[in-house]
């Protein structure tokens, strides 16, 4: 049995950079909601939403 590192370190890089967007969309949500701006809160919120359930189709189909 071998281990493919590459591939090992693409999936921790792309896993790693997907969570830092989720995080600062989600920061940005919450930050416009404290200056009562709802609109730019919904998008990130929305983006954060559209990024959980194509990791979730992904992992489904």
């Amino acid at each position: 049995m071998t281990i493919k590192w590459e591939a090992l370190l693409q999936v921790f890089g792309a896993t790693l950079l997907v969570t830092v967007l989720v995080v600062t969309l989600f920061v940005i949500g919450i930050r416009a909601l404290s200056d009562e701006k709802k609109g730019p809160a919904y998008a990130s919120f929305a983006g954060c939403v559209a990024v959980v359930l194509y990791g979730l189709s992904l992992i489904v189909f």
